[in-house]
């Protein structure tokens, strides 16, 4: 769109600069965060948003420095434009509200197309069956949707802004979280079609009922001709629904949505993920920094992902992944946090170097590697992290090591100690707790003589999950967050989410049930035959096995799964792409979700089954298992 038309949209108070090779700007893209600016800076327009803590105006002057040419700022922010030296090359549209002029642009935008527009609002399932949808549609359309769960006063014209030309049917979440907020977006999503998923009590605290809460949100849907509400909240059925009213048979709906239903699905709650972050964050001190294990695929969950909704919650300061490919594909998806190498190999130096990743270094080889490779670059200052070996036995260097790491780190300018670090080995065990004081003792002790030897300070860390909470006093200038991003915590360890808990679970893992029959009474189940019923019972098949991370111990009576909030057994063995489940007595449906864990079946009582922890569970499913991600 071009600058001119975006003039005409959100009608600026004022127009400063503009030279004449400006007045055909080109505008690709709509920046809110400065940190995400795309590799297009010149079709960039910046909308400076002003909140109760920050002004975007203030990072005019280094997108312009970036290549950034249009900003929208606000009145009352003109004085940031001291700093800019060259107003004549830059287009700053003044306004009264930075955030309603990005809302009046995505409405015209908006106006420009013709399409069907698929609304959706309610309080859970929101970005589930947009994406179900994409799923269902998208053999049929070009489809524009919301990315992620981009649902809010921002994240609704964003998401708007993609429309284009090619864009055939468009699917937009609209999330609110006080009176009057549903307003603003319905001239924004304008849809054609509304869906409602469930609506509940959930961040209601500040509307006066949840009638009211109901009503606000129904505001999206005063101009609709087609409304659309499974009373099951069923997303599967309302998705059905949809295309209903998009004129599908119902023999290509059952078809569409019994290829889908096959799949089984890990829905990542980021919302309860970022309120995890802020829990253990109230815990340390507001000059100690944090960061967050995203290695291992983000235990599971997505690395990218995860790593993007950290990010954009402004609570982490550094992530930390296994080996380098980990960390260049989060460089590659625009993650510019620092990122921490822990396992970095001698062969994978340039990569780290090329994509400003922070080695750690545990031994004198990987030292001498990395002095190496930096000064052949002709770097200075290289950012690395030094790790001790207090008691782990694993990686890191010895109190007697500490001289001649000295001596060598003295010898050179290519490397900067970032950090020094260390591993506890019981801190989630009270019976180790004395051996736990003794490893910080000895990485304070190495840490100081190394401290002591440099002319600045590197952060000190030792602190994971369990220390976080367990071991306060050992906080240092870093703790390390891992598996309690997702629930888990030492003070509440029998469950995955304690009822005193302030944590939530982040991770639902469901399937769905494919077939119902019903086996006579000494008929066996499965391969092996190991299962022999004694009576009648319904027998359900769900499309998740071993290969999908259902671990073959749960066979034979040894796992169950939720279907309509009851219990059910698995019977017989756990085959690889499949299991079966005794549903006898549940009412259960084919299409009904089988819930392997969840909120009302932690994947702690998983892990407790088969003796490991919480992490291999995690970690042990299938990147063919969909992902499916989500803001509350």
């Amino acid at each position: 769109m071009l600058i001119q038309e975006i003039i005409l949209a959100i009608h600026p108070l004022q127009v400063i600069g503009m030279s004449d090779n400006l007045q055909n700007l080109d505008i690709h893209h709509l920046l809110t965060d400065s940190r995400q600016l795309n590799n297009e800076p010149q079709h960039t327009l910046f909308f400076a948003l002003k909140t109760a803590k920050n002004d975007g105006a203030n990072y005019i002057p280094q997108l312009a420095e970036r290549g950034v040419r249009a900003f929208v700022l606000e009145k009352s922010s003109l004085d940031t434009l001291d700093a800019l030296d060259d107003l004549d090359n830059l287009v700053l549209l003044v306004v009264e509200n930075a955030l309603l002029a990005l809302q009046q642009l995505a409405a015209f935008k908006r106006s420009l197309y013709q399409g069907p527009v698929i609304g959706i609002t309610g309080s859970n399932g929101k970005t589930v069956v947009k994406e179900w949808l994409y799923q269902l549609l998208k053999d049929d359309y070009r489809i524009t949707r919301s990315p992620k769960s981009y649902n809010s006063q921002i994240g609704v014209p964003l998401s708007v802004w993609q429309l284009s030309e090619k864009t055939e049917l468009a699917i937009f979440e609209a999330g609110i979280s006080e009176m009057g907020e549903m307003q603003r977006l319905l001239p924004i999503i304008q849809p054609t079609i509304g869906v409602i998923t469930y609506i509940g009590t959930e961040h209601g605290e500040n509307f006066p009922s949840l009638e009211a809460k109901r009503a606000e949100k129904m505001q999206l849907f005063s101009q609709c001709a087609t409304i659309i509400e499974d009373p099951t909240h069923q997303n599967i059925r309302t998705c059905a629904a949809v295309m209903r009213a998009l004129g599908y048979d119902e023999e290509t709906i059952t078809q569409r949505i019994l290829q889908q239903t096959h799949e089984t699905i890990l829905e990542v709650n980021l919302t309860a993920l970022v309120d995890n972050v802020r829990y253990f964050r109230s815990l340390l001190q507001p000059s100690t920094q944090l960061t967050c294990m995203v290695k291992a695929f983000a235990y599971g969950t997505g690395s990218v992902e995860i790593s993007r909704a950290l990010q954009d919650s402004q609570l982490v300061d550094y992530l930390a992944v296994a080996v380098a490919d980990e960390g260049v594909e989060l460089r590659k998806a625009g993650i510019t946090l620092p990122i921490i190498i822990m396992d970095p190999e001698v062969a994978a130096l340039d990569l780290i170097i090329e994509n400003n990743l922070q080695p750690n270094i545990y031994s004198f080889q990987v030292l001498d590697d990395i002095i190496h490779a930096a000064e052949v670059k002709g770097l200075e200052s290289l950012p690395v992290h030094i790790k001790i070996d207090s008691g782990m036995h694993r990686l890191g260097f010895y109190q007697e090591d500490i001289p001649q790491l000295i001596a060598r780190l003295q010898a050179q300018q290519a490397i900067r100690v970032a950090s020094v670090f260390s591993h506890l080995a019981g801190s989630d065990e009270v019976q180790f707790d004395t051996f736990t004081h003794e490893q910080a003792q000895y990485f304070s002790e190495c840490a100081n003589s190394l401290i002591a030897s440099l002319p600045y300070r590197p952060l000190l860390h030792i602190c994971n999950t369990a220390g976080i909470e367990h071991f306060p006093e050992y906080h240092f200038d870093m703790c390390r967050l891992g598996i309690g991003l997702y629930g888990f915590s030492f003070l509440h360890p029998s469950d995955a989410i304690h009822p005193l808990s302030k944590l939530r679970n982040v991770c639902t893992l469901k399937t769905t049930i494919l077939s119902i029959k019903t086996v006579e009474a000494g008929k066996t189940i499965g391969y092996g035959r190991h299962t022999t019923l004694s009576e009648p019972r319904q027998i359900a098949v769900i499309p998740i096995g071993y290969a999908d991370g259902f671990d073959r111990r749960f066979s034979n009576y040894g796992g169950e799964v939720l279907v309509r909030g009851k219990r059910c057994p698995v019977v017989g063995n756990v085959c690889m792409d499949q299991a079966m489940i005794d549903v006898t007595g549940t009412d259960a449906q084919p299409g009904d979700y089988a819930i392997v864990f969840g909120d009302k079946l932690p994947i702690q009582e998983l892990a407790n089954k088969l003796q490991t922890i919480p992490y291999e569970v995690l970690t042990s499913i299938s990147r063919r298992v969909q992902r499916i991600y989500f803001y509350e």
